[in-house]
This record gives structure tokens, sequence and C-alpha cells, in this order.
């Protein structure tokens, strides 16, 4: 079961942002997959993105905090990594919300006027290949047979999907990282703004990792591993420019002093493999979240039909 499970997730062909069922990316995963997006859920999209956005406001104006020139405040926010995830986290709620809002009520209305929602297609179909485009008699959608076929995925929920992909596995390392090896009680005040914006980034994450639907796939980890590639080039390239941080220090963080480049390309590389260890515990914990929801609607349908399942279980299945 185990050697299967590797098998299926370590094919090249995840490595794009593709998938077969659009809507899984605007539901919960404890709805029927066959309905629209739950309400509740488009209503917890949007406090979500709500609570991202005020803690970014609240950030950039370090609120609560007095005895530094607004002006450093504003110039400096952007050198620093937990800023990057959490304007990440930011941009990834607001487009999430949005496209939960969308296909809410373009399915509700499609609903109403009695027509099957787009989104509806066939869970088993294959992606379309140039043979499945051919004209009829050609063996293509128009022969005898054919399949309707899932559609790819659209441009915006690809851009999503890379988006939450990256502020799940950030938002944790960052909490990580900074309760470990960069708070330091006498320069950083514990206050309710700190915790905001180094812990409750990670939590709010970590709720969204359970409550969503869609797919997170273990090779993905290279688009984390980019993005903090990029901020570890760039703290390079500050560092060479002469930047120094809010505190006109040279280094933007004690642990990538690029004044000592020896002991922070080993600590570049440990923060990378951090990297990969958290977003594989991430890709676990959504297996898990699954298997629970897919066990608890073949529960369900067995109690209601007996042991035939409910079509929303084969549809998880395709996952």
């Amino acid at each position: 079961m185990i050697k299967e499970l590797w098998r299926r997730e370590l094919r090249l062909d995840l490595l794009r942002a593709d998938y077969h069922t659009p809507q899984k990316f605007t539901q919960t995963e404890w709805q029927d997959p066959r309905q629209p997006p739950a309400l509740w859920y488009v209503v917890y999209r949007w406090l979500s993105a709500g609570l991202f956005v005020a803690v970014a406001v609240c950030s950039v104006l370090d609120a609560g905090r007095e005895g530094q020139d607004l002006g450093v405040r504003y110039v400096k926010w952007p050198i620093y990594l937990t800023n990057w995830g959490l304007a990440c986290c930011c941009l990834q709620a607001a487009l999430g919300a949005g496209l939960a809002t969308a296909n809410f009520v373009q399915e509700r209305r499609q609903r109403r006027g009695g027509r099957l929602p787009r989104t509806l297609y066939h869970p088993l179909a294959p992606r379309c290949t140039e043979r499945d485009a051919a004209p009829s008699g050609q063996g293509g959608l128009g022969s005898p047979g054919a399949v309707l076929q899932a559609p790819s995925l659209p441009l915006l929920h690809r851009l999503y999907w890379v988006l939450n992909t990256i502020s799940i596995t950030v938002a944790i390392g960052i909490t990580c990282t900074y309760w470990v090896a960069v708070y330091d009680p006498s320069e950083h005040v514990l206050d309710a703004l700190n915790i905001l914006v180094h812990a409750a980034n990670s939590a709010l994450m970590l709720v969204d990792v359970l409550m969503s639907a869609h797919p997170l796939r273990l090779l993905h980890a290279f688009w984390p591993l980019l993005f903090v590639f990029v901020y570890l080039s760039f703290s390079l390239v500050y560092f060479l420019a002469g930047g120094t941080d809010r505190m006109d220090r040279t280094c933007v963080y004690p642990v990538l002093d690029w004044e000592r480049p020896t002991r922070t390309t080993v600590v570049c590389v440990l923060g990378l493999s951090f990297v990969v260890a958290v977003h594989t515990a991430v890709w676990a914990l959504q297996l898990a979240r699954r298997r629970v929801a897919r066990s608890l609607r073949e529960a369900k349908a067995a109690a209601n039909k007996g042991e035939k399942k409910d079509p929303g279980v084969q549809l998880d299945a395709m996952a």
C-alpha cells in the first residue's frame, strides 16, 4: 500500500499544476462533491481572506508600536521573509474566496435554470489529448462511444493552487524558524502583533488544509522551494548592495548573516531541506483529511443504502 502510494505520488506528470476536477478548488472536503460550494465554506473563505489582510495591514503599520520612523517601516517591510509569506497568504486567500464565490453563484444560477453545472462533468473521463480532439471518424470526441472529457484546470485555479501550496509550507516554516532560531526576548516584543504575524499565519493555513478539498501534491514541494530560494538570493543581493534591516544592521536575520558566508550557506541548505520536510508533513496531513472524509461518506452511504457506495465517494476516489 505504501509502495503504491509513493509510486502514484512521484509520477513526473504530477509536476504540472493540472487537475481533472476544477470544482475541488472551490469546495470543502466535508461536503457532497456533487454539490456547489457550501455557503458556510464561501463565508469561511472570505473570513480567512479578511483576517489575512487585517494581519498584513497591522504588520505594515506596525500597529501598537512606537519609536521608529514610519518611512523606515514602510520601505523595509518587503525585506523580510515573514512579510513575503504573509503577502502570499493574502493573495491566495483573496483568490480562493473569489473562485469559491464565483463557482457558488454560477452553479446556483444554473441549477435554478434547470441546467447541469458545467463543473459536473464525468469524473472518470481522462484528460483531453490531441487524439481526443480529432474530427469525427478519426477516433476523437466525435467517434461513437466517446466520453465527455475533463477540461484542463483554468489559469486562475492553477495560480491559486501554486500560491496556496507555497503559503501553507512557507507559513509553517516561518513560524517554526522564527520561534526557534530568530526570536530574542531581549530584542523582540512578545505582543499581539508578533503572535499574529509569526503564529496566526500558520494556524490559519493549517485550518485551510483541513477545510479545503483540493489535493496537495508531494512533487509540488518545488514551488515553496523556489519561493524560499528566490528570497535567499534576494537577501544576498540586498547584502551586497549595502542594504540594512530596520535597526541598520547588515543582516536582515541573524541566521542569514552573509558576512559569514560559510555558516550562512549551511543555514540555507538546512533551511531548504526543512522546507521539503514541512511540505511532506502537510502532504501527509491532507492525505489523512481525504481518507477521513472518504470514510465518513462511505459510512453514510452504507447506512442509507446498504453496501452501495455514494457516487460522491467514487468522485473522491479519483483525486
